[in-house]
């Protein structure tokens, strides 16, 4: 399996808080199936200017692949970012490249939750008139897509692709995120699932369960597709 939503980096943002927590939640991922990540810390440009906190982010990431090869834990380590879309973010996209998957123009973005359907079109559509490639994080957790699933149409319709959060999947991050995530799914809409683990004990990056309910649920082969082939053709830049 491929993550490629996951809060893996040490003291960096609200994900793993030391380096030791960091090596456990790699341990887990490849005891459970996984062979890579995407090391997708929260990126903010509204309060960090890219440069410099893509220096730090460069900092951690090299740290912890040189502690995961001491370990000799066997899991690829890829660059990435979950990006918060915003104006300092869009800003930042007409001055210079946004940080996607594997240095790629492909960017994994996500809006605050209460944000309305009209703003994160009109967003998404400017990044995508840069030249970017849209993955949307969690689109089962934000308020507009809970009380209407259907609005997530519009993005899916633009060529967006839809990341799910195991989470949901599993009923972990309410009934109505449930039951938005199962929509996209019942109907083909996702175009990936993924941890987004923050810690090895409460949001943790074992994707097995995960694995499991998708093949019972959505059919025999849901999980290689959204656990396996279309994340790795992600991270190979090419199309799903």
């Amino acid at each position: 399996m491929v993550d490629l939503h996951i809060h893996i980096l040490p003291g960096i943002d609200d994900g793993a808080k030391s380096l030791k927590e960091s090596v456990e939640m790699a341990r887990m991922s490849a005891a459970g199936g996984v062979r890579a990540v995407s090391a997708t810390s929260h990126g903010d440009f509204s309060f960090y200017e890219p440069e410099e906190y893509l220096k730090i982010y460069g900092k951690k990431l090299e740290d912890f692949c040189r502690a995961l090869k001491e370990e000799q834990i066997p899991l690829e380590v890829h660059r990435g970012m979950e990006l918060m879309v915003n104006e300092s973010l869009l800003k930042a996209g007409q001055k210079g490249p946004l940080p996607g998957y594997g240095g790629s123009r492909r960017l994994l973005v996500e809006f605050f939750f209460d944000i309305s359907r009209t703003t994160a079109l009109k967003w998404t559509d400017e990044l995508l008139a840069m030249g970017y490639q849209i993955v949307l994080a969690h689109p089962e957790r934000y308020d507009f897509a809970k009380r209407q699933p259907e609005a997530l149409e519009g993005f899916w319709r633009r060529g967006v692709i839809l990341q799910v959060n195991k989470g949901s999947i599993l009923g972990e991050l309410g009934r109505r995120a449930a039951r938005t995530a199962d929509w996209l799914l019942s109907r083909g809409m996702a175009g990936l699932v993924a941890s987004d683990a923050h810690d090895p004990v409460l949001r943790t990056p074992d994707l097995e369960e995960t694995a499991r309910v998708l093949d019972i649920y959505y059919g025999s082969s849901a999980s290689r597709i959204l656990l396996e082939r279309n994340p790795a053709r992600i991270l190979e830049g090419r199309e799903l």
